[in-house]
């Protein structure tokens, strides 16, 4: 049979039983899905071919500059590109909605009535972990009409989620922060989740309902528009949120204060004291557009901590004198000024929080 068969072989076209045994090595080899561009570099191990990591170019910055906390994705610290370009480090989260910014993904920044989801690990230990579709839902994004959301990893990674994928894991998709109350937000991937990259440190968050998401060019390693042209920064966002200390009504952003912007909106300060101006805060509110005349408590933010809440009867008293000012060297923050005369106080704040009597009473995290 041995000799039969053999001989059969040595009888046919060596050209034929050559392309048959490739074809065979082929099947036996060929692999789907991500990872079909898999070549075998040994019997045990193989190497993605393609381009299917990121190129050693800078990408656009992102960042929220005054705030870097020197964490690069996966733990690089400077997110040094290839050939050892240092990319510029991103400082907080931004969250936007077509475009506009609506928060800071900070613990400090969470809107208080978000509702903490407790998890047991496998250690024993239980942590505090947030729901993505809550906290959505607790800034007043309509869950219903998300579009996608893309979230901003180190090296120019996007992980993009379809809205119908969050709503469907609206329950299992969780975040928490690399610091436990402080630190960057980390993302929690379910494994059933269909999305485009999984990343770890979250880096900017933009939710497309009204406006047409871009998509994702792996050639250009980026977001593309219709025209095909990489798009820089935050889709529609024109410049990006950087800096400044951040005034929440409700859980959103209403305003952003900036030292070196104050004047160029025209505002006069209330007076100046050696070259530092200052300014009414609720006077200022009200000539940049900021409806405060509701507002009955009012939370001064130093990072992720609150010092110190003003509300009821004390803030009636002190609404008309409470002052901001902005001195040099601040980093950014700003000092209020509250209190009488004989017994004022100065507080450095980076962000404040302000409420209507429907958000005043929520302690979720308080």
């Amino acid at each position: 049979m041995l000799c039969s068969a053999g001989c059969r072989e040595r009888g046919r076209n060596p050209a034929v039983v050559a392309a048959a045994k490739a074809r065979g090595t082929a099947k036996k080899k060929e692999i789907k899905g991500p990872f079909a561009s898999a070549v075998p570099v040994s019997d045990h191990a193989w190497t993605l071919t393609g381009n299917l990591t990121p190129p050693p170019v800078d990408k656009g910055d992102l960042s929220l500059d005054g705030d870097g906390d020197g964490e690069g994705e996966g733990g690089d610290g400077g997110q040094r590109g290839g050939g050892g370009a240092k990319k510029k480090r991103f400082g907080q989260s931004p969250l936007y909605v077509d475009g506009v910014p609506i928060a800071v993904v900070a613990y400090g920044e969470l809107p208080a009535w978000l509702p903490t989801r407790p998890i047991k690990l496998g250690d024993g230990r239980e942590v505090i972990r947030f729901r993505l579709a809550e906290y959505f839902e607790a800034l007043e994004v309509p869950l219903a009409r998300i579009r996608e959301v893309h979230m901003y990893g180190g090296r120019g990674r996007v992980a993009i989620m379809s809205g119908d994928e969050i709503r469907r894991l609206k329950n299992e998709l969780t975040f928490s922060f690399t610091e436990g109350d402080n630190g960057k937000m980390r993302m929690h991937w379910d494994p059933r989740l269909q999305v485009s990259d999984t990343i770890d440190k979250v880096q900017a968050v933009a939710i497309y309902i009204d406006k047409k998401p871009p998509v994702w060019d792996r050639a250009k390693w980026g977001l593309v528009g219709d025209d095909g042209v990489e798009i820089e920064g935050i889709p529609y966002a024109g410049q990006p949120m950087k800096g400044g200390v951040r005034i929440y009504l409700d859980g959103r952003i209403a305003h952003d204060i900036k030292r070196n912007k104050t004047f160029d909106r025209g505002i006069e300060p209330h007076m100046m004291v050696d070259g530092i101006p200052y300014f009414l805060f609720f006077d200022y509110l009200g000539k940049v557009g900021v409806d405060a005349s509701h507002v009955v408590a009012m939370e001064l933010l130093e990072k992720n901590s609150i010092v110190r809440r003003i509300e009821g009867a004390e803030l009636a008293r002190e609404r008309a004198t409470i002052e901001v000012s902005a001195p040099r060297g601040m980093g950014g923050q700003l000092m209020v000024h509250l209190g009488p005369e004989s017994r004022r106080t100065a507080t450095a704040v980076t962000s404040i929080q302000l409420y209507t009597a429907k958000r005043a009473r929520a302690r979720e995290r308080r």
